[in-house]
């Protein structure tokens, strides 16, 4: 058991519903359930995760069908000091929203040295994007200065996934929002307020910073 997961481990209570999304530590963590036999009712936005879970034994059933959660572990690409975060190398961000959105705590488990003050500019923004949006798309991203690229080999439910490009993310929500409006975005990889707390590890211990904890 990892420092990361047997921290995350301790905040679950018996009977409780659960969240269990993507990322080396959250696979640890199922692990650590397992292992454990809690007695819970378990979920997840992830297909990679949910078969994890039932060659430990475990059924965990898809992140949609929860109608509310106590807790929804996650990991992420890149977080920032403010807590934002950019979830977009797996690309199932609606999936993993919606688990958050119904969750009391969304807590991101986090390797050491992945919260830093700036969100990492070599991480992409993606967008789930209707197909027949996605050529108009494209054309409105690049004049906002972004680079872009599709992933002709991904789709989530016949939607494609564009990655977005930018010198850096100062002004990451503004561009986002303007994003989000146009005509045939589904969903975003940021997560600008969802999450309420990391758990990562710093000076060799795990430890758990909330929202607004390491911000003046």
């Amino acid at each position: 058991m990892t420092l990361i997961s047997d921290f995350a481990l301790k905040k679950i209570q018996t009977g409780q519903r659960v969240s269990l999304g993507g990322g080396s530590n959250v696979a640890d963590l199922t692990r650590a359930i397992a292992k454990a036999n809690l007695a819970l009712d378990l979920y997840s936005p992830a297909p990679a995760t949910r078969q994890l879970g039932a060659s430990l034994g475990l059924a965990i059933k898809p992140a949609e069908e929860a109608d509310h959660l106590g807790l929804a572990f996650d990991g992420a690409d890149s977080v920032d000091s403010f807590l934002r975060a950019l979830k977009s190398k797996g690309g199932i961000h609606l999936f993993e929203k919606i688990a958050a959105q119904e969750a009391d705590e969304y807590i991101l488990l986090l390797p050491e040295g992945r919260l830093r003050e700036k969100l990492d500019a070599e991480i992409q923004l993606c967008l789930e994007v209707a197909a027949p949006a996605v050529k108009s798309l494209l054309n409105f991203a690049k004049g906002l200065a972004l680079k872009t690229s599709v992933r002709e080999d991904e789709s989530i439910l016949g939607n494609k996934l564009v990655d977005l490009y930018a010198e850096n993310w100062d002004k990451i929500e503004e561009v986002n929002q303007q994003l989000l409006a146009f005509n045939g975005v589904l969903a975003s990889s940021l997560f600008a307020g969802e999450v309420t707390s990391v758990i990562t590890v710093q000076n060799g211990q795990a430890v758990e910073i909330r929202r607004g904890e390491n911000h003046d």
